[in-house]
């Protein structure tokens, strides 16, 4: 019976520490050696405590906690960790909430990255002040065996709620060398709202020209609302930054469901009297899961940087406002209404000054398993001041296009059957020749039956017969959609080899070819090869192609992976000397380093309006030569001009965990009689996690963008 009273005022008493040392809820304590005087409500704890304070855990030698006082001491080292939060020194004092507390040989990390070593810190309320301190994001043995970059500062002030960084007399320091002294300056935490502030700058050195630093300036305007302004300041002799400067500003807005981006250019040259603007709207709102608006505009009154020969600026603009429309009458159908304008003062060119109001619906029906129809309709309308032959003051355009599509599989034989009738209805005005006024329209047939024969695993042959029909047409037909004119392997199988709206196949052809695929040794190659022939030697496309046969001439596109090569080739060559016309040949590697080559050659018998051979190259590589490293190259080369690469880049981008340094050179060079100069930029930025523009979180990405 004794026994069983012991046990229980043992209970009893442990019990009753238990609710003793939990007079404060938001105190807990874990220790093998602790004292309670329960008169003073001061509690002593040993070597290796661990305190839980609400979400803050501390590791102390020993050290004590009066309660009636509300303090806590820890005499020795302590650690405290809350979150990715971690604070650790030498005897701690403070309060039990710990809102104000003092501690000697101090060291920080914030957020399990910035770490700051201190003489001392002191926390009153919500500021945290550390004295006599070494900051850095870097490793600490890092790739100069000691931090890339930290910062040596007198005192740091950290506001707590705002997550903002104060310094004061501090010194940067790269690979351990003072680099320049800084009084004051401020910057914010990976945690902290989007704040205004300076970003990383970046210094341009014009090889014979102009000089300049870019500074960007952030401003949030609201939780939806970005501003960047970068004002480029151009070094000149007097310093004068009014006469010579370039400012780029940047609007972006978030929208519910969609996004508005307004950008502008200001460009102030020197000796010249006028300033240079260039806006660039862009808008995409979804208002329903059926309906996407969208709104782009460009208006410019600068000069041109392109090879031209005006020295004035030239006032343009192109604006569209488009809605599509899904789903509108029925399912599956869409419908496209547009606005248009694009409109320039050019004075040598009044004409081109047109405002189009187009509006495009497009619908499916599937009929049965095997049938389907398809129906286009579109409108346009196109409007000038004035008006020169060919070139109408007004245009309205009808089309409407219906398709009725088949497809039958027997075994390895896919037969692919369509009908297309193509209609166009046009009516011009001309404000300077009555006499031009009329309406022209044609109606076209195209019946097409395009045969796929799966031979085995690795050859296919391909058949096609089109027939076009020309049911009626008139003469005068203008072409204001595209004047493109393409030969190869995928066009030879079109039904319209034309783009535009003047023109159309006028003959029936058919088209053979051979799809393959097959592999020697472990490499694989894809080869497709065709031809057609025309049933009229002397049609429209032949004729602007230089042909002059019913055989047309040999399409050839392949691609293979050859070890770590990636080839693509597209071909064109002559039916009769198998000469080469056109081709098309890219290779891409990334061993041992990152290769991307493009050439291209044209020559001038390929088209009849070609007066001169072309041929083009152009390389980018890229290489990354250590963890820290990376050199970068591009260029691109006229071949048949005298003169080298008239526009190349080279990028060196030396980076860690914590900065990143990127130099860029670049060289723009021509050879012509226009009213374009040589460039060569040299561009240097570096920027260092948390003073640069990365210790800010944004609702947008737009000014988180890549060099590379």
């Amino acid at each position: 019976m004794n026994k069983i009273f012991i046990i229980f005022l043992i209970i009893i008493f442990l019990i009753r520490q238990i609710f003793v040392l939990s007079a404060d809820d938001n105190t807990y304590i874990n220790t093998t050696n602790i004292i309670y005087d329960e008169e003073r409500n001061i509690v002593e704890f040993a070597d290796g405590s661990k305190i839980n304070l609400g979400d803050t855990n501390i590791l102390v030698d020993r050290g004590i906690i009066d309660y009636n006082k509300d303090e806590i001491e820890v005499f020795g080292n302590f650690y405290l960790y809350q979150e990715t939060n971690i604070l650790s020194g030498k005897d701690l004092k403070g309060d039990t909430d710990l809102q104000n507390f003092t501690a000697n040989k101090v060291s920080f990390i914030y957020d399990d990255d910035l770490k700051i070593d201190s003489d001392s810190a002191l926390r009153s309320g919500n500021d945290v002040y550390f004295y006599n301190n070494f900051l850095t994001p870097c490793e600490l043995i890092g790739y100069f065996g000691c931090p890339t970059w930290s910062l040596r500062i007198d005192k740091t002030k950290y506001d707590v709620n705002k997550d903002k960084f104060v310094h004061y007399d501090s010194f940067l320091q790269i690979a351990d060398y003072k680099i320049f002294y800084l009084p004051y300056f401020s910057h914010y935490g990976s945690k902290a709202p989007r704040q205004r502030g300076f970003l990383t700058p970046t210094i341009e050195f014009a090889i014979g020209g102009n000089s300049g630093v870019y500074v960007p300036y952030y401003l949030p305007i609201k939780e939806t609302t970005d501003i960047k302004f970068t004002p480029k300041f151009i070094f000149s002799d007097d310093l004068n930054f009014i006469s010579n400067y370039h400012l780029n500003t940047i609007l972006n807005h978030k929208l519910s469901g969609g996004e508005l981006t307004f950008d502008m250019d200001n460009v102030k040259i020197q000796n010249r009297d006028d300033i240079n603007n260039t806006i660039r709207i862009n808008s995409k709102q979804v208002l329903d899961r059926n309906k996407i608006l969208s709104l782009n505009g460009v208006l410019t009154n600068s000069i041109s940087t392109t090879r031209s020969q005006n020295e004035y600026p030239i006032r343009f603009e192109n604006i569209y406002l488009r809605l599509d429309n899904y789903d509108l009458a029925i399912k599956n159908d869409y419908l496209r209404t547009e606005i248009t304008t694009v409109e320039s003062f050019d004075s040598t060119n009044v004409s081109l000054i047109p405002f189009s109001p187009h509006l495009n619906y497009y619908n499916t029906f599937k009929l049965s398993n095997n049938l389907t129809n398809k129906n286009e309709i579109d409108f346009r309308i196109i409007k000038r001041n004035k008006s020169q032959i060919g070139t109408p003051s007004e245009n309205n355009s009808l089309k409407i296009d219906n398709f009725l599509m088949s497809n039958q599989v027997f075994k390895d034989l896919n037969i692919y059957n369509k009908l297309s009738l193509l209609n166009n209805f046009s009516d011009y005005s001309f404000e300077h020749n009555g006499e031009l006024n009329g309406e022209e329209r044609f109606h076209h047939l195209i019946l097409s039956s395009d045969f796929y024969l799966k031979l085995n695993r690795n050859i296919s042959p391909r058949f096609k017969l089109i027939h076009n029909q020309d049911i009626y047409h008139t003469d005068n037909v203008i072409n204001e959609d595209s004047n493109s004119l393409t030969f190869n392997y995928q066009n030879q199988y079109s039904d319209n080899r034309f783009f535009g709206t003047d023109n159309r196949d006028n003959t029936s052809r058919f088209v053979y070819g051979i799809e393959t695929d097959f592999q020697i040794k472990k490499y694989e190659f894809d080869f497709n090869f065709n031809q057609s022939y025309d049933l009229n030697k002397n049609n429209n496309f032949s004729q602007k192609l230089n042909q002059n046969s019913h055989l047309s001439d040999y399409a050839i596109e392949g691609s293979t992976k050859i070890n770590d090569f990636l080839i693509n080739l597209d071909l064109r060559v002559d039916e009769s000397s198998l000469a080469k016309k056109e081709m098309n040949l890219s290779i891409e590697t990334n061993d041992p380093f990152l290769i991307s080559i493009n050439y291209h050659d044209t020559r001038k018998d390929a088209f009849i309006e070609k007066s001169n051979d072309t041929e083009y190259l152009g390389i980018s590589l890229e290489k990354e030569i250590n963890d820290n490293l990376i050199l970068d190259y591009s260029t691109n080369i006229d071949l048949k001009n005298n003169f080298s690469s008239y526009y190349d880049t080279f990028g060196l981008k030396i980076f860690d965990e914590c900065s990143e340094l990127l130099i860029q050179y670049s060289n723009r060079r021509y050879n012509d009689n226009y009213n374009t100069t040589p460039e060569e930029l040299l561009s240097i930025k570096y920027y260092m996690d948390y003073l640069g523009f990365f210790g800010y979180q944004q609702t947008t990405d737009l000014f988180f963008p890549r060099a590379w």
